[in-house]
């Protein structure tokens, strides 16, 4: 959990810093060709000329450098202002090598206004950067601790030495009730801390609700399991179960891919929007945008977005075709809904319906690929096994999409969710989209 939040923290920060510093050498650039030159505004396919040239060193110089010194934010405890005081030494330093640099390969016509602009505004930028994620409110984790009170507080004053992730304990269980995961289905929980050994025997009923455990470890520990990782950041060895794959590297690169392909997935399908929007309204009352809560990661509550296919207040009459349902558990399916339009049928035919889910995607609400996100009443209904279900992002597509979505019984849906997580990799992801067209085509299940 805290390798995580650290690599994870690390790879915003260093990705923002780049995206920073590029836009501000192009906005000091542009900013220096404002300003005449003896009287004269300067010649601007010299000047751009100029600066595309030596860019490619300014590329060579100061993204390797800032991702070195942001490999400070690896260290447990961290200060924020002694790592603000270290970014700007490393700025000023990494200036000081570029102009060197330059003036080697003779190359040095640097503007002495454009170099003080790129200087202010990216120490300026860099720390506004630092100081907005600090203060995100998605850094706090929620944990429950299993064990003494008083090893619970030293967890909690060691957390808040750190200035870009806390922690909140929620609860400690000093006994644990035998009914504990009531409490864990009622509340959003990220990471369970054990403290003593006599709870080491619920490590696997808290790793099949889908919750990352860390037992605190005080002497030996054997039979380690897959998914496992050790750090030295306490007074004594912290030990890990995670409910799913830790590759870092392959899940930032997941996290930045699908706010890309969603961005350009909205550019190029606007069209197709405006005219499912355009039919929606013209066809039957009620919004064009139909809006529903689902579960997200880790229990958390959103709102996801789809095109309405049914009939104004069509959820009122649920009760009244619950006899109709197709599937065997608590999701509610119906193969023949009355309540669909004759727009909605089509849209969801070809799983159009879905398309505004792009926006989740966009908000980090949903990933590309991922188990379908549920409502919180089926949550309610899960046996333990099947939380694991909310320890991955869910998606807009997923293997029980490929499989035959609603033709497949809700065991079977749910295993095969369990099947992704337990298997997750890129590779896997990319499989599943290039078999989520001809699946969408065929339309097999799709009601």
């Amino acid at each position: 959990m805290i390798q995580e939040r650290k690599h994870f923290l690390r790879f915003t920060i260093t990705f923002s810093d780049i995206i920073i510093l590029i836009v501000t050498y192009w906005i000091a650039v542009f900013t220096r060709a404002l300003f005449p030159t003896y009287g004269e505004i300067p010649e601007w396919e010299w000047y751009l000329n100029y600066y595309l040239r030596i860019f490619p060193i300014f590329l060579l110089t100061f993204p390797p450098a800032i991702a070195f010194n942001n490999l400070t934010l690896d260290r447990f405890p961290l200060d924020k202002h002694n790592f603000y005081l270290k970014t700007i030494f490393s700025f000023l330093l990494t200036i000081a090598v570029y102009i060197v640099v330059l003036y080697y390969f003779k190359l040095f016509n640097q503007s002495r206004i454009a170099l003080l602009v790129f200087c202010v505004l990216g120490i300026t930028l860099l720390i506004i950067n630092r100081e907005l994620i600090s203060k995100g409110k998605r850094n706090s984790i929620r944990a429950v601790v299993f064990g003494k009170e008083k090893e619970a507080k030293e967890i909690e004053e060691l957390f808040s030495l750190h200035d870009f992730f806390g922690i909140n304990i929620i609860k400690i269980f000093s006994k644990v009730p035998i009914d504990f995961s009531e409490f864990l289905h009622k509340e959003v929980i990220e990471w369970v801390i054990i403290t003593e050994e006599k709870y080491k025997k619920y490590i696997p009923k808290l790793e099949n609700l889908g919750v990352t455990v860390s037992y605190y470890l005080k002497g030996s520990f054997g039979n380690l399991r897959s998914f496992v990782s050790v750090e030295n950041l306490f007074r004594s060895p912290l030990i890990t179960f995670h409910p799913t794959p830790t590759s870092y590297a392959q899940l930032f690169i997941k996290y930045l891919l699908d706010r890309i392909v969603a961005f350009i997935a909205i550019m190029v399908l606007s069209p197709l929007f405006l005219v499912i929007a355009v039919s929606i309204k013209l066809t039957s009352k009620g919004p064009v945008i139909y809006k529903q809560k689902r579960v997200g990661l880790k229990g958390k509550i959103f709102t996801m977005f789809k095109f309405r296919t049914m009939f104004e207040n069509a959820d009122e009459m649920k009760g009244s075709l619950a006899y109709l349902n197709k599937m065997d558990k608590v999701v509610f399916k119906i193969k023949d809904d009355p309540r669909v339009t004759k727009v909605g049928r089509v849209l969801r035919r070809f799983s159009l319906d879905e398309l505004p889910q792009l926006f989740n995607v966009l908000r980090g609400d949903l990933s590309l690929v991922g188990p379908r996100p549920p409502i919180p009443e089926e949550v309610k209904e899960y046996e333990d096994w099947q939380r694991k279900r909310l320890a991955i992002k869910p998606g807009l597509t997923s293997l029980w999409l490929i499989k035959g979505r609603s033709d497949l019984s809700f065991e079977e849906w749910m295993r095969l969710d369990l099947e992704y997580i337990n298997n997750w990799s890129l590779s896997l992801d990319f499989l599943i989209l290039l078999k989520t067209i001809p699946a969408l085509i065929s339309g097999r299940g799709a009601y």
